[in-house]
């Protein structure tokens, strides 16, 4: 039994918690405006309405890897950790680091203010993500080797994340009645 969804803390934003025993790394799905304490929200796949709120520090990491055009950070990812040694009020209460971003040329570093004149070194590494399947791409060329029953079923998913796209879908649809036609033609099973 999973336990780790109970552990989730109660929040509109992701916090320390959520990183604190092992780091996240998620897709950026798009970065806003926030309010006056906590100027930027950047929202990622797969978390709910919770976004990622960076400190001021972790602010100037992501523009020094990507540029100061928030918009254009949509669809990379980063990797967040949890840093126990993070203080508030001169009380080490733990925080969010970047620890990886995509669409970097390579792993930087940069010197970061955590006190009134103490400066320490932030290293953030490259991180290397899987190329992105297009979902058509993926049928049209898996369709060809499929047997029927695996044509059904591939042909169900490709529709699922096609949603939405009625033209792709369309596509899709052609490459499914094409192989089915060739399969039924050759009895059903050839592969």
């Amino acid at each position: 039994m999973d336990l780790s969804k109970t552990i989730i803390p109660r929040s509109d934003q992701l916090n320390f918690d959520d990183v604190q025993i092992s780091s996240i790394t998620a897709v950026i799905k798009s970065v806003r405006a926030g309010n006056k304490e906590q100027p930027v929200f950047i929202d990622l796949e797969g978390y709910d309405g919770r976004p990622y709120k960076p400190s001021k520090s972790m602010r100037r990491v992501l523009i020094e890897g990507w540029g100061n055009d928030g918009h254009a950070w949509a669809g990379k990812s980063l990797t967040l950790a949890g840093d126990p040694s993070v203080k508030y009020g001169g009380v080490a209460v733990g925080g969010i680091k970047v620890k990886a971003m995509s669409d970097v040329e390579s792993s930087f570093s940069l010197m970061l203010t955590v006190s009134r004149g103490k400066r320490v070194e932030h290293v953030v590494e490259k991180l290397v993500t899987k190329p992105k399947v297009d979902p058509l791409e993926w049928f049209s060329e898996v369709a060809m080797h499929s047997t029927l029953a695996q044509l059904e079923s591939r042909f169900e998913k490709t529709k699922a994340a096609l949603a939405g796209d009625d033209d792709r879908v369309s596509k899709a649809t052609e490459v499914y009645k094409t192989r089915k036609s060739e399969l039924e033609a050759a009895g059903g099973n050839s592969a």
